[in-house]
């Protein structure tokens, strides 16, 4: 998700760890499973073994769409390793009636989980760190009702470290929109979710919208505590670029069709204030790349283009400075993400083409599901 310019802040000074771990909750962790490919599909079940967390207290289900084989064969091959290794009974693979968009397959699941104390939304992909749910259940004993996790790993490409300062810097911008005002506008890849919390704000948005990020800015209303946590993760990076735009031309696409629900009275003006900003974020963005390539030299455009990578550069170096990322290896990817960012402004433009035309295309960042 783009953060262009929003500002930063820190997170809160971490308290010393209590040396006695929380109380157990009941987790239940939904993975949608479309069209997978056996690799992820074992990479996921591998990162649930490795969880340093009580099993049956976890609830594992992975969502597959209704009779289609190609999801299931390689789904249900791979949770074999999970139904023998102690996780709460009711974990299975679970068929619904449609998956797409993904806002729609996660409403299926919801009936029933209030059962259990927290929700988890977990992309394929992610690899949740060995002691995330740990640290998650202690952030909802202290009061939390959303937490948002990000899931750093160590990349040998310029590529993956660009993307773990874009994720830093993400974060440290949404948490300066969510204590200024109230809404914080969540990626989705890694949400835990109250369930109390869950039974107020209802479902996700069935269109083109990305959502949790729509979710996200409805769920404001009710002011919830929103927390952030960053951990180290052996999940595998997205190191190739070409693989890297095209996961955020997609992103950007669901972004500015968010935009269209500017005027809902389920917004409170703080949280229209906070799309606003989002929105104008986007625009900043895109506008870039074209003055930079457009613009003859010395124009007022490109003074001002110029003008817009400086302050984006200062936002970069602000959160780069803080001593909360330096464990997380990502060196090098503070001087890069700047140009990155440029890049992606350009390919932002295919976003805007495909949300005009109403072309829906998914845009894989693996070698599995429809390109």
């Amino acid at each position: 998700m783009t953060g262009f310019l929003i500002p930063t802040m820190e997170r809160r000074p971490a308290r010393d760890t209590p040396t006695t771990p929380p109380a157990p909750a009941d987790i239940v962790i939904l993975v949608p499973m479309y069209r997978e490919s056996l690799e992820t599909c074992e990479r996921s079940a591998t990162g649930m073994l490795r969880l340093d967390y009580p099993r049956d207290r976890v609830t594992i289900l992975w969502l597959i769409p209704e009779g289609d084989t190609r999801s299931e064969t390689p789904a249900r091959t791979a949770f074999a390793a999970l139904a023998e290794a102690g996780f709460d009974p009711r974990s299975r693979v679970w068929p619904v009636p449609d998956m797409r968009p993904k806002g729609r397959a996660l409403n299926h699941a919801l009936d029933g989980l209030g059962a259990h104390d927290i929700v988890l939304f977990l992309d394929a992909d992610v690899m949740p760190g060995p002691t995330q749910l740990t640290d998650v259940v202690r952030e909802f004993e202290e009061g939390a009702d959303i937490v948002e996790a990000f899931e750093f790993q160590e990349s040998r490409t310029w590529v993956g470290r660009t993307i773990a300062a874009e994720n830093a810097t993400h974060i440290a911008s949404m948490i300066f929109l969510q204590r200024r005002l109230g809404t914080a506008f969540l990626q989705g890849s890694s949400v835990y979710v109250s369930t109390t919390f869950l039974a107020k704000t209802g479902g996700f948005i069935e269109d083109e919208a990305e959502e949790c990020f729509v979710w996200s800015m409805f769920a404001s209303r009710h002011s919830p505590d929103v927390r952030f946590l960053a951990n180290f993760s052996y999940g595998a990076p997205i190191d190739e670029l070409a693989t890297a735009l095209r996961q955020r031309v997609r992103w950007l696409r669901g972004q500015l069709a968010a935009l269209k629900h500017l005027p809902s009275p389920r917004l409170t003006p703080a949280g229209r204030v906070a799309l606003g900003i989002t929105g104008a974020s986007i625009v900043a963005q895109l506008a870039v790349p074209p003055a930079l390539l457009l613009a003859r030299r010395g124009s007022r455009t490109r003074r001002l283009a110029l003008a817009v990578l400086g302050l984006e550069a200062a936002r970069i170096a602000r959160t780069a400075v803080s001593p909360e990322w330096r464990h997380l290896g990502i060196r090098d990817g503070w001087c890069t993400l700047l140009v990155f960012e440029v890049l992606q402004g350009a390919a932002g433009w295919r976003a805007v083409l495909e949300l005009a035309t109403d072309n829906r295309v998914w845009h894989s960042v693996r070698g599995s599901g429809p390109a």
